[in-house]
């Protein structure tokens, strides 16, 4: 019994560990060129974070969070890789083309 339930959690958290509510956006900037926004988190802002993009925290995210907060990996991940989602470009322009 024990490890039908181990395996079920394994692919719960496997499951979640591939899907999350954060996507990707893309956008049109100033110059008419197109690029792809791509959500961040704690682990790779630096790499990901455009600073014309606004981005407000993935609410489905935290919740699975804290759901999942016993296994630590999944709270890891969705805090870590995708916790901020793209919703529009900063300025006089906004919104995903």
């Amino acid at each position: 019994m024990k490890k039908i339930l181990l395996f079920f959690v394994c692919l719960i958290t496997a499951t979640l560990l591939t899907t999350s509510c954060a996507d990707n956006k893309t956008f049109t900037d100033n110059h008419g060129k197109q690029f792809t926004a791509e959500p961040y988190g704690w682990a790779n802002y630096e790499s990901r974070k455009y600073d014309t993009v606004m981005y407000e925290p993935c609410v489905g995210n935290i919740v699975w969070s804290v759901i999942f907060s016993e296994t630590v990996i999944v709270p890891v991940w969705l805090t870590g890789w995708q916790i901020m989602e793209p919703v529009g470009l900063k300025g006089p322009r906004s919104g995903p083309k």
